[in-house]
């Protein structure tokens, strides 16, 4: 999104609507698996990683589900109201596309098996779905664009709407801040994923970025190719942050409900499995993987904090902008 311009009522209204339906997607298949669950518990520790049983034997949702859940429904609030409804919008269409991509590979796969036909094809359906609407999103965000608080045929501004308003950058200390913190996630996640490949070699690492014969839970995203993507989009909000752009603030605040999710998720396993019990018995590698979850936790709230303050622009320099009284003159053209 241009520095200098905002979104439309009408595609605020259509990209909020969106953004809704597809927390109501993310919210019937929680509910679903919830309904298929021995106990509520078991829903939680399946997004966790742990092993637990569905009355059909077969998972849905997994820890991605009740984060895009969130993410969805915080988006199709501030999305409307929003000066940078833009790249709410913008932000929010990538990261569905993101997540939800390999799905329309590794549902459609041969080794997908023991699924019944009929839950398979509307998970698939709803997949599709969810890959259209984000790419909508992304639309709606470009085809929607106006000037920022555009002035009518007599020079006089338009009603007040915070939505109108230029969009607000992080402020200094704020921009300092998540980069710093976004720009140390991304190395260490990326790391990690280095060290896995070495680990295991390329021909075992592949699966964890293509998803091939390791997808347990159907709506799951490949563990590898999940992190590298918040690793892309971390380092493009540090960099956006450093360098004060207004889109930097909801990519940034975006950008930590996956890394919120990854270490909340990872620490209730350490701590459901005694791992932080027993820190000390943990070889080297054991206890920086647990130092790593709790680390993301802590970067995830930073982050939120940083960027919870924007810093508004200058209206002065936004072109059609008329400050002080109504009465301002039209600009000259």
């Amino acid at each position: 999104m241009g520095q200098d311009r905002t979104l439309a009522r009408g595609a605020r209204a259509f990209g909020s609507l969106l953004t809704a339906a597809l927390a109501l997607v993310s919210l019937a298949w929680i509910i679903r698996d919830f309904t298929k669950a021995h106990e509520v518990v078991d829903v939680w520790w399946n997004w966790a990683g742990l092993p637990a049983r569905a009355e059909d034997g077969v998972w849905v949702t997994s820890f991605l589900e009740p984060m895009l859940l969130l993410l969805y429904s915080v988006a199709a609030v501030t999305a409307y109201r929003s000066s940078s409804s833009g790249a709410i919008l913008t932000w929010t269409g990538l990261l569905t596309v993101a997540v939800r991509t390999p799905g329309l590979w590794n549902l459609n796969a041969d080794w997908m098996q023991g699924v019944p036909d009929g839950l398979l094809s509307k998970v698939l359906f709803s997949t599709i779905a969810a890959v259209v609407i984000g790419a909508v999103l992304i639309i709606t965000a470009v085809a929607g664009r106006r000037p920022a608080q555009s002035t009518d045929g007599y020079g006089l501004s338009a009603a007040p709407d915070p939505a109108d308003e230029p969009p607000a950058g992080p402020t200094r200390s704020g921009a300092v801040a998540a980069f710093l913190l976004l720009g140390s996630s991304a190395v260490v996640l990326a790391a990690w994923e280095i060290r896995a490949w070495q680990q295991t070699g390329w021909d075992r690492y592949e699966t964890t970025l293509t998803g091939e014969r390791t997808i347990v839970r159907l709506l799951d995203a490949p563990s590898g190719w999940v992190l590298w993507a918040v690793v892309l989009l971390s380092l493009v909000a540090a960099v956006a942050a450093l360098a004060g752009v207004p889109f930097a603030r909801p990519l940034g605040l975006i950008v930590a409900a996956p890394l919120l999710a990854v270490g909340i998720f990872a620490v209730a396993y350490g701590i459901k499995m005694e791992l932080f019990g027993h820190f000390g018995d943990l070889g080297i590698e054991g206890r920086l993987r647990l130092l790593t979850s709790a680390f993301e936790v802590a970067i995830g709230l930073a982050v939120l904090l940083a960027l919870s303050r924007g810093e508004q622009r200058d209206p002065q320099r936004v072109p059609g902008y008329q400050g002080g009284s109504a009465y301002g003159h039209a600009p000259q053209t």
